[in-house]
């Protein structure tokens, strides 16, 4: 008579232990010693700890061990081990058939800071994946017979099972013969050579909103890659970029301008006209005594707020610019006025 095997022992737990204990002690040991998954040579332990927990993990066979051993539980030795484990820690799983969504496409877009101001209508070239006008997306002549892929059965995989020392392993693949579809045709479209869909470039508009900012995403619906069998099409989303402006630096919904004055503007104060961003002028008051990096504000010259009300202002940064060269005269008034002031 065979020895009795201690399967608590096996999975190092009491006798007491609760399913989660098991659970947890099966983890740790079946990631340990299983042939995928580890470099060690204990097969047989791999396959002792897999039969412990599938004795000890179902009520029934745990308490008809618990009264009368092995013999009484059943024989394990046809059982998958390898399927315990995938169900166990997450296998394969079965490839969808059917209609099938359409990649998203992306792609970049770059705009003056007038456009991303003020909104704008654009055009964007599109290369992508089109349902084929000849089949419809099917990949069937038109008058071609449709019958079962006689390959998988119309499951749409084929499956392959190996018989071993550890259990049952089973691989599952996509259908070769047609591709997942489970059904062929007798003749292939030979507009898109039965692929279903084919290639094209399309001109695809994009609104683009008053107020949208460098690196934010706009999404196009629908207008991503065709899907195969008949499925929805993907989404198409436009990255957009920024060119560089020569007048204006954007921060959030303010713009930035920098506006270069003269020593006695600064001094003296003066009003001056400086560009805004919608092709207008507007009037800066420099106050007496500005100092080099004073900023003015002009209140609502800024960028719209995307999906808001109301939008940013203007900020006008003052570069104090000091003469390098200087006429006879010039430099006797600043002598004059340094003589003035002091020295």
């Amino acid at each position: 008579m065979a020895a009795r095997v201690d399967h608590y022992s096996v999975l190092g737990v009491e006798k007491g232990a609760t399913a989660d204990e098991i659970r947890s002690a099966y983890r740790k040991l079946a990631r340990q010693y299983h042939p995928d998954t580890s470099a060690s040579e204990d097969t047989e332990r791999f396959k002792a700890v897999t039969v412990a927990y599938e004795i000890l993990s179902d009520p029934e066979k745990r308490q008809r061990y618990d009264m009368f051993g092995d013999a009484e539980v059943g024989d394990l030795s046809g059982f998958g081990i390898d399927d315990l484990f995938n169900t166990f820690f997450g296998g394969s799983r079965r490839r969808e058939r059917g209609p099938a969504r359409g990649a998203d496409l992306r792609l970049q877009l770059d705009l003056d800071l007038e456009e991303a101001v003020r909104g704008s209508e654009k055009k964007v070239v599109v290369p992508r994946q089109e349902t084929c006008e000849v089949c419809h997306g099917s990949g069937a002549e038109p008058g071609s017979k449709t019958s079962t892929c006689a390959t998988c059965n119309g499951r749409g995989e084929v499956r392959q099972v190996q018989q071993s020392l550890f259990g049952r392993f089973v691989s599952v693949a996509t259908c070769p013969r047609c591709g997942g579809a489970g059904t062929t045709v007798d003749k292939k479209c030979a507009r898109c050579r039965g692929e279903g869909r084919t290639h094209a470039e399309r001109e695809v508009p994009v609104t683009i909103p008053a107020g949208i900012d460098d690196g934010q995403q706009l999404r196009v619906s629908g207008e991503g890659e065709a899907g195969t069998r008949g499925g929805p099409p993907g989404d198409l989303y436009v990255l957009i970029r920024l060119r560089e402006h020569a007048l204006f630096r954007r921060e959030g919904d303010d713009l930035i301008h920098v506006l270069r004055v003269t020593p006695p503007q600064a001094a003296l104060g003066d009003e001056i006209d400086v560009p805004t961003i919608e092709g207008d002028k507007a009037k800066v008051k420099v106050p007496a005594g500005a100092q080099h990096g004073q900023s003015v504000r002009l209140r609502g010259k800024g960028v719209p707020r995307l999906h808001g009300n109301g939008r940013g202002d203007q900020l006008v940064y003052l570069d104090v610019v000091i003469p390098k060269t200087l006429s006879k005269e010039e430099r006797a008034l600043y002598q004059q006025l340094d003589a003035i002031r002091g020295g």
